[in-house]
């Protein structure tokens, strides 16, 4: 009888531990997320402008989709500089009611309005790359700029004190997009004391980046120029090329297009400061995924950067940042 009253007693206890276990399983387990709609990604620009940067995004903004059961639709204006266009497709997105918008800006302060239509209809807004100035979006994924911009100046800061020529000129991209503003007060920062002629912006075309440049170098002063984007940099650098003067005037730019890579290796570009561009795609989609879920999720995701030059871009742990692999 006290044998059958144990087992009776282990019995209940198990059947209880099953229940209590498969209760705390329920509570712990991830919850899938169903969407009628997609997430809505509107990017500074799409097809007109080819740039490596926003070609790695999208790998990373895919691929996250794919691992996290999502739907995605990308959408923005040709060029970046069509900040007007990129509202107009900002608003027409919100019209559509998506259940998030994951938003690159063109303009720190013009978008704002949009973003706060989007928040009265209860439309959450992830912000990634370049931010607006609200508090309104629900987290921000990017580069620390500023401190990517410090990369930049401490290295021409190195460079120029070897160079008879002390001027320095700085060529940026938007001049209101938040990665302007940012990186250039980075550099600035840096270069404290330092000779600044000025800042000149080629409104994302590589041409205009280049006739900036052809001008700066009739400028007998000019020693170094800090390139601010991929595009400018690489304008930079065809004309530094074109003219024969990497010798004379030092170049320190950003990205790690694959024509880049080679003015790096080549000397034309001393060095370039490297974003983490397929992190910040990837990292978009997964902070989305959790918010939908009612997650908690970073009011801000630093993703990092990395000063490349010659003597470091072949090291092993740099290769994967460097040479992305294309799904295509």
């Amino acid at each position: 009888m006290k044998n059958w009253y144990l087992f009776f007693l282990s019995l209940m206890a198990a059947f209880v531990l099953f229940i209590a276990l498969s209760f705390f399983y329920k509570q712990n387990t991830p919850k899938e997320l169903e969407l009628s709609e997609p997430i809505q990604i509107v990017l500074k620009s799409i097809e007109g402008q080819p740039m490596d940067f926003w070609e790695v995004v999208v790998q990373g903004i895919d691929e996250a989709a794919k691992e996290f059961g999502v739907q995605v639709k990308i959408s923005g204006p040709r060029f970046e500089k069509e900040i007007n266009r990129q509202i107009n497709i900002m608003n027409a997105v919100i019209d559509e009611g998506p259940p998030l918008i994951v938003l690159a800006a063109s303009d720190y302060k013009r978008l704002v309005d949009s973003v706060e239509k989007a928040e009265r209809l209860g439309i959450p807004v992830i912000t990634f790359d370049s931010g607006i100035q609200s508090d309104i979006p629900v987290s921000f994924i990017a580069t620390d700029n500023i401190d990517a911009g410090n990369k930049a100046g401490e290295e021409m800061k190195k460079l120029i004190s070897f160079n008879s020529r002390k001027s320095i000129a700085i060529v940026s991209h938007i001049k209101e997009t938040a990665t302007a503003i940012d990186r250039e007060a980075g550099v600035r920062e840096a270069l404290s004391g330092e000779d600044i002629v000025g800042t000149w912006f080629c409104d994302v075309e590589q041409e205009k980046a280049y006739r900036i440049t052809m001008q700066l170098l009739d400028d007998e002063s000019i020693g170094g120029i800090v390139a601010l984007n991929e595009v400018s940099t690489l304008g930079v650098a065809r004309a530094i090329d074109e003219r024969d003067a990497s010798d004379r005037v030092f170049v320190v730019g950003f990205d790690n297009a694959v024509r880049e890579l080679a003015y790096l290796e080549e000397g034309i570009i001393k060095a370039t400061v490297v974003q983490r561009p397929y992190n910040m795609g990837y990292l978009s989609i997964k902070t989305a995924v959790e918010y939908l879920k009612g997650n908690e999720v970073d009011a801000f995701l630093d993703t990092g950067s990395i000063l490349i030059t010659k003597d470091n871009m072949f090291r092993r742990e740099y290769q994967e940042l460097l040479f992305p692999i294309s799904n295509q």
